[in-house]
């Protein structure tokens, strides 16, 4: 009982980091639209990969919860994480 309710806020606090996200991409990519600068296209990219990333867990859980899915969802999350800071801070160095 106690893992099934932990499984549904875990999903819910995944939707709630994706809508987030998903907000915080848009007006980055509307300020880029704006200023036609690309550094904030890269790091709109880096952001969006970091999204991913971050609630890449979850959903791997939430489509097979058997331990290898969810090992190998941890793993592609921290790459994706990686990936993700390392774009957007080649979008601040690039300035």
């Amino acid at each position: 009982m106690i893992e099934s309710q932990f499984i549904v806020i875990q999903q819910i606090l995944a939707l709630v980091t994706l809508i987030l996200g998903g907000a915080l991409i848009i007006f980055i990519y509307d300020a880029y639209k704006v200023v036609k600068q690309p550094t904030l296209l890269y790091f709109t990219i880096g952001l969006f990969t970091l999204v991913i990333g971050i609630v890449l867990p979850d959903l791997m859980q939430m489509f097979g919860p058997e331990l290898s899915v969810v090992y190998w969802g941890e793993v592609a999350s921290r790459i994706l994480e990686i990936i993700g800071i390392g774009v957007m801070n080649f979008a601040v160095l690039r300035g």
